[in-house]
């Protein structure tokens, strides 16, 4: 065996034994409220084999951990990443639903259950235009003053806007410009939802800002209904939450009953990176 291999296979038996160690989050009931389930969702998530620090292999477990029933895998203008974690995920819980997050100098957007690339030099109307074209949902991702320009009447047509994201919760001034923005976009359209997304990426822990969605199913599509119907919650680390009051009302014993759990995410991290980096080496490494 040449070292080169033995290196490969040292590093990927190593990422084994540590995802081993972490080990397999086991599934939660999920809560009711009235004729409603109450799922906790990410919709900003960036994954490995793109912008992200979790290959997607190890992304929906890390979402279990994290207490998450639904992710939305959207990195910057691309689907390959996001494609290969939804074929990847269980059949149980999490639902991972393909996204992307539409970049462009005047915009970023998510969208939400897509089946074809959104192409980035789009107006920000247009491009919410093909996302509804692919059955998916479009959510404004943290519309700070310097991340959003589209003014072409694209407010009128999202579906969602972050209402809190991690910066929100260290920098006042960009939660003032969200929650600004939410304001604005919520007058042009009454049913825009409260969307609460982590945006992550290497740093800082999937699902530390979050949505809590009254689901009639728990299915995607029942995810994509309550968005379309404002039937959400945005939820942040420091116990904030925004949204309509008798949706906040409702979900606050849920939340009280499950807050995220301490989440061992730089172990996954470091197991599945050890991983990644022996088929690398396994691979290219002759």
């Amino acid at each position: 065996m040449t070292t080169a291999r033995a290196i490969g296979l040292t590093l990927v038996l190593g990422g084994i034994l540590a995802g081993t160690i972490v080990g397999r989050p086991a599934g939660r009931e999920v809560p009711r409220a009235g004729e409603y389930f109450v799922l906790a969702g990410d919709f900003h998530v960036h994954t490995a084999l793109g912008d992200g620090a979790v290959p997607s292999w190890e992304l929906a477990a890390e979402a279990r951990r994290r207490g998450l029933d639904v992710i939305t895998v959207s990195n910057h203008n691309l689907l390959f990443a996001a494609r290969l974690a939804a074929a990847l995920a269980p059949r149980s819980s999490p639902i991972v639903i393909v996204g992307q997050e539409i970049t462009s100098p005047k915009f970023h957007m998510v969208g939400v259950g897509l089946t074809e690339t959104v192409d980035w030099s789009l107006s920000g109307a247009d491009a919410i235009r093909a996302v509804h074209a692919q059955g998916g949902v479009a959510i404004a991702a943290h519309p700070l003053l310097n991340s959003w320009h589209a003014e072409d009447g694209s407010l009128a047509l999202l579906d969602g806007a972050e209402a809190l994201h991690p910066v929100a919760l260290s920098k006042p001034g960009d939660r003032l410009q969200l929650a600004e923005f939410f304001a604005r976009a919520r007058a042009k359209n009454p049913s825009l939802a409260a969307i609460g997304s982590s945006d992550f990426h290497f740093a800082g822990t999937l699902g530390e800002c979050r949505t809590y969605l009254f689901v009639r199913e728990i299915s995607q599509a029942g995810v994509l209904e309550a968005i379309r119907e404002a039937r959400t919650v945005a939820y942040g680390r420091d116990g904030r939450m925004f949204g309509d009051p008798a949706l906040v009302a409702a979900v606050t014993p849920i939340v009280a009953a499950t807050r995220p759990p301490s989440s061992p995410d730089l172990p996954s991290k470091i197991a599945a990176w050890l991983c990644l980096f022996g088929v690398l080496v396994l691979l290219l490494w002759k």
